[in-house]
């Protein structure tokens, strides 16, 4: 379970991004923190909304999100992706978690071909493959649209 603090503190810092477009040209209505998460002592991603609601970040959740056109700290337009990084066995999550959704084990962030070199070297650290361990910081992605399947 994520501390109450961390959750308040990443909400408030999504909401002030947010916030930060809203009299742009690019407005956005929803947005999501992804983060490192500790769960039962194993690394995750873990994402926050901006009800605050924290969870954790499941295969499904994500390709709803790079179904949908994003925005990393509202700077710069990205695709999100799973990837898997060990042989794939649901059925030994299933047998272990039967009601949970497979997580997400590695992240695959891909910029869009105008981003700038300015903005490219900016977010640099953040390109490529990311897993819970790699994860350099969290990642404010923001969207015009709440993804469908994700709360409010």
């Amino acid at each position: 379970m994520q501390s109450p603090l961390v959750v308040d503190a990443l909400r408030d810092q999504l909401l002030r991004v947010m916030e930060w477009y809203d009299h742009g040209l690019l407005r956005f209505e929803w947005g999501a923190v992804i983060h490192r998460r500790n769960e039962r002592g194993k690394l995750r991603f873990g994402a926050i909304t901006p009800q605050g609601e924290s969870l954790l970040l499941s295969e499904a959740l994500l390709t709803e999100l790079g179904a949908t056109p994003c925005w990393l700290d509202g700077a710069v337009r990205v695709r999100l992706e799973n990837r898997r990084i060990g042989d794939p066995h649901p059925w030994l999550d299933a047998l272990a978690r039967p009601n949970r959704a497979p997580l997400v084990e590695a992240l695959a962030v891909y910029f869009d071909p105008d981003t700038s070199p300015e903005e490219t070297m900016a977010f640099q650290a953040m390109a490529g493959v990311l897993t819970p361990a790699k994860c350099p910081t969290e990642l404010f992605v923001l969207t015009r649209d709440r993804p469908a399947g994700w709360p409010a």
